[in-house]
């Protein structure tokens, strides 16, 4: 399983991601997108933290876990 890029942005290198279990992977399904971009990580697929914004993966991360409940 792939390492979460949301979390090693935050600080928290080596967990792995939740893959269909996290809300921004499963969001490219409720996207117009071809349908072989389905799946995956949102994050990524859009190069959300490209630019390196602590700012952003703080604010992207506080998100993910008030939709999760954590």
């Amino acid at each position: 399983m792939p390492e979460c890029e949301l979390r090693k942005a935050n600080g928290a290198a080596g967990i792995d991601c939740d893959e269909d279990g996290c809300l921004y992977w499963r969001v490219l399904g409720h996207l117009d997108l071809p349908l072989e971009v389905e799946s995956g990580c949102a994050i990524q697929r859009f190069g959300m933290l490209a630019e390196g914004d602590g700012e952003l993966a703080t604010w992207l991360l506080s998100v993910k876990e008030r939709v999760e409940g954590r």
